[in-house]
């Protein structure tokens, strides 16, 4: 087993932490925040947006069953990095696209995916893509928001069709 770690954040941690822990090779999710200027933030300072931290997983995956540009894949299908504001709003934002990598290989791969897909789709992507900083893991009631609760109208209406989405995504990937 190959055991590799990387820092994700697109849109609420809550949304990515569900998708990752239904896929085949992640070995742990956890929710937390990276990227800003304070220690110790808590989810309403960094939703307040005065931490300069962006919500994000930290994902530890097995290798040797899913490869990092298959994780990456993944990311983007389930969030929008797409310039719909000013890009300095994006990126201020606690809920950006950003990729905080952790090796060198990781860096390169992210920004040849982000380049590939802002030509494919001819728009300006606004994910950061930034050496892993300091991470914070967020309070005990973000960790896990979905399996404890599926049934909260936020979970079936915005989380539950982000997983439905990413299961279809890799079933047409292990097809072709």
């Amino acid at each position: 087993m190959a055991l590799e770690t990387v820092t994700l954040g697109g849109g609420r941690f809550w949304d990515l932490e569900a998708v990752f822990q239904q896929i085949r090779g992640v070995k742990s999710v956890q929710s937390g925040y990276a990227g800003g200027h304070t220690d110790g933030p808590t989810y309403e300072a960094v939703c307040g947006g005065d931490t300069g931290h962006a919500e994000v997983v930290r994902v530890c995956f097995d290798t040797d069953v899913l490869s990092y540009d298959q994780l990456l894949d993944v990311f983007f299908r389930v969030h929008q990095p797409m310039n719909t504001t000013s890009i300095d709003s994006r990126l201020a934002s606690p809920h950006r696209s950003a990729i905080f990598y952790h090796s060198v290989e990781q860096k390169k791969l992210a920004q040849d995916v982000v380049k590939t897909l802002a030509s494919v789709s001819g728009c300006k992507l606004t994910t950061e893509i930034k050496a892993a900083t300091l991470f914070f893991p967020a309070e005990a009631e973000h960790q896990n928001f979905y399996r404890n609760h599926r049934e909260d109208a936020y979970c079936r209406e915005f989380i539950l069709p982000k997983i439905i989405m990413s299961r279809e995504a890799f079933k047409k990937r292990l097809a072709a």
